[in-house]
């Protein structure tokens, strides 16, 4: 290539670069056509002497452009089908001048310079005296294809040209045979014109995007409208998503990808949003149905619109709750006598559904949401079933899987799984304090009558509880186990020492000492009584025995607590016996004679009436007594004699089994001191905030308790009402001086 200026004949010159120029648009003859030898004649125009033709130049390829636009315009519209030729004269136009742009790439630079000047905001904004703007020959060609073909199909011919990319697409989508490739390089064309422009894509959005959005919007509106009509809800469905599907690919094909979201918003709006309600409506009878495929299709449709999940969560939800209620209501009042058939089920229903979520609703957070709320409602709902108080019903549930000799038909490792299990449902639990409370006492029996399954056992359900709500919450309960340990040691020490200072207790006797305020004792029971002479001995030594090793220590006896195992001497077969010390003591008044009346047991055991009448009726009925007839009421005027003819099968005989059960006094008891904990919780979170806050109005200091007490229980409005009374009264806290509604803590 040479650089060097000549003098040059335009004329010529650009008849020479305008027969390259014919053959590189109609692509003949292009094996003669030299690039470089092009780009060299551009050089020489633009550089000749005495005066450059660089702008000449520049107009002469324009008047070409322009006169070849005009010629492939009435070439389109010569034939039936536009767009098949369109597409062809296009895609030879759009490469013949992306070489022409490289060629004349020196040329570029000199016109577009001059377009602003240093200083000057548009010097000079057209080449010469005509109307070309000053921009690259891409730019130049696109311009011109644009207003002498596109434009001018559109405003003097109907717009042929995107009518029928319209109608093939049409046909596209009712399932005929298109040529999709002509309709993608037209589309594609308006993208390109305008590639060199301030706004890329406004001819595009002018020409295709818009009105295709509006016959989008239009067909699927009509086509929703007969499919729901001639169809049930699931095939409505089932052609909603294949039709959404279809949409996506097509949208691909032809689209530009900023049209994607908003095409395919109003494909959703017609065949989902319009129609929600239908849909909606059908969903309940799909889960009451168990239609598994149908649901997740629901779903997938409904979750790509705002707020399209809101009804079906709210219909989900209400599904699960109906169906819980259900079943408490259906066990009727045996839930209070077998926890085991209310939990199970409820155990069972919930896997139903969280593996529904899983496989029908993708693990959607919000689903699983919905079913933590329904079992939320169904755990903590009383009204339905009054029996169906869930702390206790769990608290007893686990204590009939903890306890050895129970007839589960369960493994370990099955039992194991159902206590895991039952913590799922013990979360849902909002009076958490009233579980904690039953389940202590029912571990205190376990513990203290040798009835748990296994230590094992025992200490992974805490685990459970303290990962569920914290250490605190087990903290009493690994201290009855702490109790268990000492009192083990203890009994090793008594026996040590009993040797040491030569000393008998005549029987085999071991003790439990309990931390008062970790067990649940009972202080409603009797505790009037008289030991048996037979224990007197034992319980003087241990007694001198604790009070020298713990100095200031007090020892309380808990007589119902306690047990005997003995030996019958006065029949033909020995039989041993496991009785509670009441049992025992009202037996061992018989060692003295055969018969006594009730009034008479009473002056020696110093038991109360109601509790006398109870052990003496759980010793006939095990035959070990008898009465003057065998249907007569025990009062204290009954004579009761012992059983010289006993027999049994068996030789170790259970009695205390009875006892042990709960008592509506004992179910009654638990739940005063509940209330009790919870007003001393209550009144300790009130000082704490206001101690912390020092002025709150009456309703934020109400907020804020319920929100410090509901790990543990959901206090009532109107025991928190009662607690600020109680605390008003103690000077805790005092009314404000200018305002009745708003509290101060006093310092």
């Amino acid at each position: 290539m040479s650089l060097r200026r000549k003098r040059i004949d335009f004329n010529v010159a650009f008849d020479e670069f305008k027969r390259d120029l014919v053959k590189m648009f109609d692509f003949t003859g292009t094996s003669s056509v030299s690039g470089m030898g092009m780009y060299q004649l551009v050089y020489d125009i633009c550089n000749s002497v005495p005066k450059p033709f660089s702008e000449r130049l520049y107009c002469a390829i324009a008047d070409f452009l322009c006169e070849y636009a005009t010629g492939v315009r009435q070439a389109i519209l010569s034939q039936e089908e536009v767009v098949p030729v369109y597409a062809m004269y296009w895609k030879k136009y759009y490469i013949a001048t992306s070489y022409l742009n490289a060629i004349c790439e020196y040329l570029n630079g000199l016109i577009v310079k001059q377009r602003k000047g240093p200083g000057i905001s548009e010097k000079r904004p057209f080449v010469g005296q005509s109307n070309y703007p000053r921009q690259d020959v891409q730019a130049l060609a696109n311009q011109i294809w644009r207003e002498h073909v596109v434009m001018e199909i559109k405003h003097r011919k109907q717009n042929r040209l995107m009518y029928q990319v319209f109608e093939t697409i049409r046909q596209d989508r009712e399932g005929q045979q298109v040529n999709a490739s002509v309709v993608q390089d037209t589309i594609f064309s308006l993208v390109s014109l305008n590639s060199k422009t301030d706004q890329p894509l406004e001819l595009y959005i002018d020409e295709f995007e818009t009105p295709y959005i509006n016959q989008t919007k239009a067909y699927y509106k009509a086509e929703s409208k007969i499919k729901l009509s001639n169809c049930t809800i699931s095939q409505y469905i089932k052609s909603a998503i294949d039709r959404l599907a279809q949409e996506g690919a097509r949208n691909s094909r032809y689209c530009h990808p900023t049209s994607h979201a908003r095409v395919i918003q109003e494909c959703e709006t017609q065949y989902i949003a319009e129609h929600q309600k239908n849909i909606q409506s059908e969903f309940e009878k799909m889960i009451a149905n168990e239609k598994a495929d149908d649901c997740t299709m629901a779903y997938s449709l409904l979750t790509r619109i705002e707020n399209g999940l809101v009804p079906l969560l709210i219909t989900f939800e209400k599904h699960i709750t109906t169906v819980g209620r259900d079943i408490i209501l259906g066990l009727g009042a045996s839930i209070s006598k077998d926890p085991r058939e209310y939990v199970e089920k409820l155990i069972e229903l919930h896997a139903k559904y969280l593996l529904m979520c899983a496989k029908v609703f993708t693990n959607d957070a919000a689903f699983v949401a919905a079913v933590d709320k329904a079992f939320r409602t169904i755990v903590n709902d009383t009204a339905t079933n009054v029996a169906a108080r869930s702390p206790e019903v769990m608290a007893r549930y686990t204590d009939t899987m903890l306890r050895k000799k129970q007839k589960t038909g369960l493994s370990e490792s099955e039992i194991e799984d159902r206590l895991t299990r039952v913590i799922i449902l013990f979360k849902y639990i909002d009076d958490k304090d009233l579980f904690q409370k039953f389940y202590s006492r029912f571990l205190a029996k376990r513990l203290i009558f040798d009835a748990s399954l296994s230590a094992e056992a025992e200490a992974n359900m805490i685990s459970r509880l303290k990962s569920a709500c914290g250490v605190e919450y087990t903290s009493k309960l690994q201290r009855m186990f702490t109790d268990m340990t000492i009192s083990s040691d203890l009994n090793a020490g008594f026996k040590d020492w009993l040797q040491s200072n030569d000393l008998s207790n005549g029987l085999d006797f071991s003790i439990l000492v309990l931390t008062a305020g970790s067990w649940p004792v009972n202080s409603t029971q009797p505790l009037e009584f008289q030991c048996p002479d037979e224990l007197e001995k034992s319980i003087t030594n241990f007694t001198d025995f604790y009070d020298k090793r713990h100095n200031g220590r007090k020892l309380t006896w808990f007589w119902h607590w306690c047990r005997a195992d003995v030996r019958v001497n006065y029949l033909d077969k020995r039989y041993e016996l496991s009785l509670s010390l009441y049992q025992f003591a009202v037996l061992a008044v018989f060692n003295a004679g055969d018969s006594y009346t009730v009034t008479e047991i009473r002056e020696q055991t110093k038991l109360v009436e109601l509790e006398l009448i109870r052990v003496v009726k759980s010793l006939v009925e095990a035959n070990l007594l008898t009465l003057p007839e065998p249907s007569a009421t025990i009062t204290l005027s009954t004579v009761l004699k012992l059983n010289m003819s006993f027999s049994n099968k068996r030789t170790k005989l259970k009695i205390s089994g009875g006892l042990q059960a709960d008592t509506p006094q004992e179910t009654t008891a638990t739940l005063k001191a509940v209330d009790e904990d919870r007003r001393l919780c209550i009144q300790a979170s009130i000082v704490r905030i206001m101690k912390s806050r020092r002025a709150l109005s009456h309703m934020q200091l109400v907020q804020e308790v319920i929100d410090q007490c509901k790990t543990r229980f959901s206090p009532s409005v109107p025991m928190i009402k009662k607690c600020i009374e109680q605390l008003l009264d103690k000077q805790y806290i005092e009314r404000a001086e200018n305002s009745l509604d708003r509290y101060v803590y006093v310092t």
